[in-house]
């Protein structure tokens, strides 16, 4: 495992029911108040929200998709661009986390196909690049939240109640 992942593996090892103080309006930003914040646990039915993680890093992978089945949706992972389009295509998601840098392109390649295939679906585009540039172009072309790795279980969960998924 990476070291960089080794932060949002030991927070996935807490249980989501632990109770942080953190004031909801300042979660995005990590500022730090006396409110109380506990994380969401979604819906742990068979009706579960789909989503999708395409990302070419296993690690990533592995704990994103661990943490999802912990908050109560149903992951399921692409490596490629081309392995993401074909689930895409054959599958409903709710939402998609999706790398902007993958080994047959960029993640906007995708980002695209998912506007015109699947309109409502949520898209959260997570990088390493995390430039204003990069947010900007996300933004400019739908997604809908962008998250910076190395990310936090908590910044999966801002995103995910942002979005409302």
């Amino acid at each position: 495992m990476h070291f960089r992942h080794y932060i949002l593996y030991a927070q996935l090892k807490q249980s989501t029911q632990t109770t942080m103080t953190l004031s909801a309006a300042n979660v995005a930003l990590g500022n730090t108040t006396g409110r109380t914040y506990t994380p969401a646990v979604m819906n742990t039915t068979s009706n579960a929200r789909r989503v999708l993680i395409v990302d070419d890093e296993t690690d990533i992978c592995l704990l994103l998709s661990g943490l999802l089945r912990r908050l109560g949706y149903q992951p399921s992972c692409a490596h490629f661009i081309e392995e993401g389009r074909k689930l895409l295509l054959s599958q409903h998601f709710d939402a998609v986390f999706l790398d902007l840098n993958l080994p047959d392109g960029l993640g906007f390649d995708l980002l695209t196909l998912i506007r015109q295939q699947q309109a409502k679906t949520k898209i959260i585009m997570i990088s390493a690049f995390d430039g204003q540039a990069e947010r900007r172009r996300a933004t400019e072309e739908g997604a809908d939240y962008f998250i910076g790795k190395p990310f936090t279980r908590l910044s999966v969960e801002t995103a995910l109640q942002t979005i409302q998924v």
